[in-house]
């Protein structure tokens, strides 16, 4: 092989790299994990960053009505909706989709190995997406 071709090949291998990790899901920082029991394994959109962590807790009359939320919100340079909402109809096969009063998008599964009653998802809207759990009293660190 000639300098020329050997140069081109490694050039192609370099680009071919680089657009694989480009395109490879975010890791959760270990700070907005540590709020999440299981939303945790839902993966992120490449280049997400949580920007807003908020937690809910609802108590109703019943033993059992008693449940706590969590939401992370994310934000995406160059954010696109159609493209996000791509992302997770593929990766969170099975899910029950929604359509919100304001057209934000939601996608909702099984929390994994969860108790009965508690779900995560997505939910993506115009400008950013927000990953969400709903699980049982007790579960989430108090800050």
């Amino acid at each position: 092989m000639g300098r020329f071709t050997t140069w081109a090949c490694a050039g192609l291998l370099l680009v071919s790299a680089l657009a694989g990790c480009a395109t490879q899901e975010t890791r959760w920082s270990t700070e907005a994990a540590s709020h999440v029991v299981y939303a945790k394994t839902i993966p992120l959109f490449p280049g997400a960053r949580a920007r807003d962590v908020m937690g809910s807790e609802i108590r109703g009359d019943g033993p059992d009505s008693h449940s706590e939320g969590m939401t992370v919100w994310f934000e995406v340079q160059d954010y696109s909706k159609e493209k996000v909402l791509e992302f997770y109809e593929e990766r969170l096969r099975g899910c029950e989709t929604e359509v919100l009063d304001d057209g934000a998008i939601q996608l909702t599964i099984p929390a994994p190995n969860g108790e009965p009653g508690e779900d995560m998802g997505v939910v993506i809207e115009d400008s950013g997406f927000r990953v969400f759990e709903h699980t049982k009293a007790g579960k989430h660190r108090k800050t």
